[in-house]
């Protein structure tokens, strides 16, 4: 079980694009993911990640003006993952908006299998906690945000992830606040995202 909370909340996506390190939630200061050459990324229905928000959204939320994005994009494992870091003043107030769709061709995946996986493991099926193991809190269900969404909680931060149609996205957001004050933001910033898939 705690493998599955921890995968939840930091290899979702980079699992599937070659765990690439993990970016913080609080303080997105990785780099985005690398771009894979010949991975299938010359396809024309590949989303731009950073164009699903307009730099007037992300200060009205936010509260801080952006400064640069830093598009990225990756094709593994028949799904494509574009990702994109919105810099702001501070790398501590800056927001990583990452879109999971099915890649290209006959070995293209769909995102509402690894959603399902992700998101409704059968329990029975889970690994059984060991003693000594600290647990992570399970997702939290968040209402009223595109098809299904989740906050996945890792420490004073989180993401979070909501599914529309076969797209799902994940939303991460730095600055200060507690996790109720992130849960409100992100799921501002996933709303405006959603209404542009």
């Amino acid at each position: 079980m705690r493998s599955f909370f921890i995968s939840l909340a930091v290899c979702l996506v980079y699992a599937i694009a070659g765990c690439s390190k993990p970016q913080t939630v609080e303080s997105p200061k990785s780099p985005p993911l690398a771009n894979t050459p010949g991975a299938g990324l010359e396809a024309t229905n590949v989303i731009d990640a950073c164009s699903l928000l307009t730099s007037k959204e992300i200060e009205a939320i936010q509260g801080a003006p952006l400064k640069d994005t830093k598009p990225s994009a990756n094709s593994q494992g028949g799904l494509t993952i574009s990702q994109c870091y919105f810099l702001l003043p501070t790398a501590a107030e800056s927001i990583v908006l990452t879109v999971t769709q099915r890649a290209d061709g006959a070995g293209g995946r769909d995102p509402k299998q690894l959603w399902k996986e992700t998101f409704h493991l059968d329990k029975e099926k889970a690994e059984p906690d060991r003693k000594g193991e600290s647990k992570l809190p399970p997702p939290q269900n968040i209402p009223d945000v595109g098809d299904e969404a989740f906050w996945a909680p890792l420490g004073t931060g989180g993401s979070l992830y909501a599914l529309k149609g076969n797209i799902h996205i994940r939303v991460s957001v730095g600055g200060p606040g507690d996790q109720a004050a992130k849960i409100q933001k992100s799921k501002a910033l996933a709303e405006v995202v959603l209404k542009r898939l």
